[in-house]
């Protein structure tokens, strides 16, 4: 999908792994109503979900969209920045690879709360800032790959680390970078209870899996504490 500099991507029409989703489908139940934030229009999450499971699944997302596939049961055209509210809530809440987008994160985990029926879980990813290639990337001086400076070239002062892993060059508009620790945080205030971190890489996901702190991508698998009560945003 062909964008202009000033679009902030979001991770629903990037390319990811498929192997990511997987790691999520164990916690879907047949029959579960679920909610993708930020899903973009390609849908990729959704029609590998569907394969395994049999859900409804609602997205939402800023990018207009033309004409509804008939496997999506509701697409919302909202911007997850903004406070809203659904009639029914979710059994289950996914985004993936969006937060690093996002300037307003504590109205994204607001609305997710929200939304989402009490104990229910709220799934999640995002490139973690602490993983041992950032670790090393500081060392030697770079810029960390995942975090730019320009919204016109993607790997000024990354050095041949951002030119491995972003050989075109593009800008992917990631303006916030979060560690492990810092999303353990993060979620704990917004009421959310962690159940699992899953660390992910996708040439050799084993590897990282036990290891979150230092893996390239984080799995946040969490848990709605019902009425929680924290400061107002």
């Amino acid at each position: 999908m062909l964008m202009d500099n000033n679009y902030n991507i979001q991770g629903g029409d990037n390319i990811l792994p498929l192997g990511l989703y997987k790691e999520c489908f164990n916690y879907v139940n047949d029959g579960d109503s679920i909610c993708n934030m930020g899903s973009g229009i390609t849908f990729t999450f959704e029609k590998e979900l569907l394969k395994f499971k049999k859900v409804k699944i609602s997205c939402i997302d800023v990018i207009p969209l033309n004409e509804k596939p008939e496997f999506i049961e509701k697409y919302v055209s909202k911007n997850v920045e903004e406070l809203f509210y659904f009639k029914k809530k979710f059994d289950l809440i996914f985004f993936f690879e969006l937060i690093e987008h996002i300037d307003n994160t504590d109205i994204l985990f607001r609305n997710i709360y929200n939304n989402l029926k009490d104990d229910a879980l709220m799934i999640f990813s995002f490139p973690n800032l602490s993983s041992i290639y950032i670790r090393l990337e500081l060392l030697f001086g770079f810029q960390p790959h995942i975090l730019e400076v320009s919204n016109i070239c993607g790997v000024f002062g990354t050095g041949i680390f951002g030119n491995f892993n972003n050989p075109k060059r593009k800008s992917i508009h990631h303006i916030r970078g979060i560690t492990n620790k810092a999303m353990k945080e993060l979620v704990k205030y917004h009421g959310f209870r962690i159940e699992k971190i899953i660390g992910w890489e996708y040439r050799v996901p084993l590897l990282f899996k036990k290891i979150p702190c230092l893996a390239p991508i984080n799995i946040f698998i969490c848990r709605k504490i019902a009425n929680f009560k924290y400061d107002n945003i």
